[in-house]
């Protein structure tokens, strides 16, 4: 018991905890419950409806496959000798009435559904019967039958027509449903007779239901006209219930077959049809939900009720444990509300927002102290760096005092720099945000800290805003070009295989003293700025400003204006094979030199440019101010070619453009002054060629350029043209047709007319005015 008691004081919590778990479970067993009386009453719900479409399915193929054989058995022995007899014998006697009245018995007999078959002859008022012997119209006691033949339209068969019979044959009373099916036997539009076949309906029904009535169930079958023609309630065979609602309902509906649902009386019934064509009718199963699914309803009305019932009972225990266990929460949300410190940053819109915004206040509060101490030794770390690097500090005594309040201690003679900055910079921010490229940067101070510190001291520390720097620290003659020039490879070959970056590393002369460590800095800044030549992911020494010429104005200004005369004439090949000797130029001047020279070239590239296509007609990217900032960006001669090249075809490009609007408008003009004046004998080619507004011959090609053919022929090719539609729609002779379009002199339009055409103008007049009659004459 006393243990009992010290796990109900020491793990109240988790008591608490248990119990709550409890709740919950015995709630989705609750909602279970539920789940499972839904899903039940709807399966069987989906189980009668499916058995009320496959009752009336079968009903559907039953009928179908009864009737159209009935129908096609009949039909085939209409025409038999003994059944044509009864239609065309004029005098029958007793031998032949006994052979009809035996083949109508026998034909009754073979089908269970048939009630009986009369052969109706219209001609001699005679009424053959498989019930009972022959007998006169007059004294026939089916008259529904005989009524039947009296409104059947010639030539139409097969009508299946719902009836009732009362009568009485030779003492013996008959009352029942029957389906008639009249053939009848005509000639022409006259009809002489009929074949009645009569159903007996209560037999349909039996076959077609096959055993599916139900009080619950009710089945129908409807004509066109909406006559019931079997129904589980032999009271409704022959009603019309065409105006009832679910009768209109499947009339509108042009489906073959379907189901819904309709009320009536405060009933709800499921509803299932299907239609035939062949037969006309309309086969429709009726359920009613009320009294198919009562039971049903009434245990899912029981397990709701109980389902109920747990769920209040769940819900005041689950009240009584939550407050349970929220009664500590909510005082310590209390004292968390009230308390002064932070309250604006501690917001929240719920208690358990205002925990998590009180934890998280106080987590940042901690992170922001841990940063700030951080932050204050790398900022003041930065700061002595900086102050080694400019020189700012000129007493090597103090220097080392600095140096060593943020752990750095240089212990050796020599010091060098090695400056590694990042390739593709301008991708890099492109691509990634700027904590990404600062994650970079530390990856590669780490990666050339952790290699060179293998090696000599060293201090590494960023340096710009694609750089990293580090300064080396070794005895003096131990470490020597080459050994710099090892280390720089193995950390750009790391970085290469661990971040996928490439950078270029410059290294600053050696110095012996504290001091001198500005200059070992400029000068590796300096060679830097040659990776614009030795490009990206390279070596620099610090000697690779050595061994540099200048070249003579002459020979530059000479390069420069073969690239600009290539330009002007749009050879780009031309343009391309100028530039690349003039990069090579350029490439062994010092750095100073080679940017006045790119400088230059962009000045005179952007003066032809605007020249061959006019400074309106220039984008914002050939303004100069604009190109001198592109090309600080590039970080090799070959980005700066390709780039170059680019500009070049875009002029080039611009200027062919225009080009080519200008020589459409000027053979535009050719062809407009050809059209307005080819009537004029003394049009000539200067004429035209002054319209152009260029030279002659520069005309003469251009035109034949742009359309294909010479002026002379364009203008000879028009003035026949023009020729041949006169001479076709008008009656003008031959010699003014030919000074209407321009030639005074009558035989030469007809040597000239004949050669181009083929035809005199006579001849070619006669022709086409000749197709023209004949065209017009078949159209009539």
């Amino acid at each position: 018991m006393k243990r009992i008691q010290a796990f109900l004081t020491n793990k109240n919590m988790l008591l608490r905890m248990i119990l709550s778990y409890l709740m919950v479970g015995l709630l989705v067993i609750v909602m279970l419950t539920f789940v499972i009386a839904s899903k039940v009453s709807g399966d069987l719900t989906e189980e009668i409806n499916r058995s009320a479409d496959t009752a009336i399915e079968q009903s559907y193929n039953t009928a179908s496959i009864v009737l159209s054989s009935t129908f096609d058995n009949f039909g085939s022995v209409f025409g038999s000798a003994d059944i044509q007899v009864g239609f065309y014998d004029e005098d029958f006697d007793t031998s032949t009435l006994g052979r009809i009245g035996n083949k109508l018995y026998a034909l009754s007999a073979s089908n269970p559904l048939v009630h009986s078959i009369y052969l109706l002859n219209s001609q001699r008022k005679l009424a053959f019967s498989s019930l009972s012997t022959v007998r006169d119209f007059d004294e026939f006691y089916d008259r529904g039958a005989l009524a039947l033949l009296e409104n059947l339209q010639p030539n139409r068969s097969g009508i299946f027509t719902p009836r009732h019979i009362h009568y009485a044959i030779d003492g013996k009373s008959d009352d029942r449903n029957l389906i008639s099916v009249v053939l009848p036997n005509a000639i022409g539009q006259a009809t002489n007779g009929a074949l009645v076949l009569n159903l007996d309906q209560r037999t349909l029904q039996r076959m077609v239901m096959n055993g599916s009535e139900s009080r619950l169930f009710q089945s129908m079958i409807l004509n066109k006209q909406g006559i019931v023609i079997t129904h589980t309630n032999a009271e409704k065979i022959n009603t019309n219930v065409a105006e009832q609602p679910f009768v209109r309902t499947i009339s509108a509906s042009a489906s073959p077959k379907g189901t819904f649902q309709f009320k009536e009386e405060g009933r709800t019934y499921r509803v299932t049809y299907m239609k035939s064509d062949s037969l006309g009718w309309t086969f429709i199963g009726m359920i009613d939900y009320e009294q198919l699914l009562g039971k049903v309803q009434e245990m899912k009305r029981f397990i709701l009720g109980v389902t109920g019932g747990m769920l209040v009972a769940v819900f005041l225990i689950g009240g009584f444990f939550t407050r349970w266990i929220y009664a500590p929460i909510h005082r310590l949300m209390t004292y968390v509300h009230h308390s002064p410190l932070g309250a604006k940053e501690r917001q929240g819109g719920s208690e358990l927002d205002l925990l998590g915004n009180t934890f998280h206040y106080l987590e940042n509060k901690i992170r922001d102290l841990q940063w700030h101490v951080t932050e204050y030794q790398s900022a003041k770390r930065s700061e002595v760096i900086r102050l080694l690097l400019t020189g700012a500090c000129s007493q090597e005594k103090e220097m080392r005092k600095k140096l060593a309040g943020v752990r750095i201690e240089f212990t050796d003679s020599c010091f060098a720099v090695a400056v590694l900055k990042l390739d593709h910079f301008r991708t890099l921010q492109e691509t990634y945000t700027q904590a990404d490229i600062d994650l970079f940067k530390y990856a590669v101070a780490n990666i050339a800290d952790e290699l060179a510190s293998s090696r000599v001291y060293c201090v590494c520390f960023d340096s710009g805003a694609d750089e990293v720097s580090l300064i080396a620290n070794f005895p003096e003659d131990a470490w020597k070009d080459q050994d710099f020039a090892a280390m720089s490879s193995d950390i750009q070959a790391k970085i290469s295989e661990f971040l996928r970056l490439s950078v270029t590393v410059a290294v600053g002369p050696n110095v012996s003293q504290l001091a001198e460590v500005k200059r070992s800095w400029a000068a590796a800044r300096n060679a830097l700025r040659y990776r614009l030549v030795h490009g990206t992911g390279s070596y620099l020494r610090p000697d690779v400003e050595e061994n540099r010429e200048s070249r003579s104005d002459h020979l530059m200004a000479s390069a420069e204006k073969l690239i600009m005369d290539q330009l002007k004439l749009g050879d780009l090949n031309k343009v391309r094979e100028a530039l690349e000797q003039y990069m090579g130029l350029i490439r062994s001047v010092p750095f100073d030199e080679l940017m006045l020279a790119l400088t230059q070239l962009l000045l005179s590239t952007a003066k032809a440019a605007k020249t061959m296509v006019g400074s309106e007609q220039l984008s914002s990217r050939m303004d100069i101010g604009t190109l001198m900032e592109q090309l600080g960006t590039w970080e090799t001669l070959e980005e700066i070619e390709r780039w170059y090249m680019g500009m070049c075809e875009q002029a080039v490009h611009l200027r062919d453009r225009q080009a080519q609007h200008k020589n459409k408008w000027i053979v535009d003009n050719i062809l407009t002054y050809i059209h307005a004046h080819y009537a004029e004998p003394g049009l000539t080619i200067d004429q035209l060629v002054e319209a152009g507004g260029l030279s002659l011959n520069y005309t003469r090609k251009l035109f034949k350029d742009m359309t294909g053919q010479t002026i002379t022929a364009y203008l000879s090719g028009y003035r026949f043209a023009k020729a041949q539609k006169l001479l076709v729609e008008t009656d003008l002779p031959a010699n003014r047709v030919g000074e209407l379009v321009g030639f005074d002199n009558a035989n030469y339009f007809y040597v000239s007319f004949k050669k181009h055409t083929g035809k005199s103008p006579d001849h070619y007049r006669k022709q086409h005015k000749f197709s023209a009659n004949e065209q017009a004459a078949s159209d009539v």
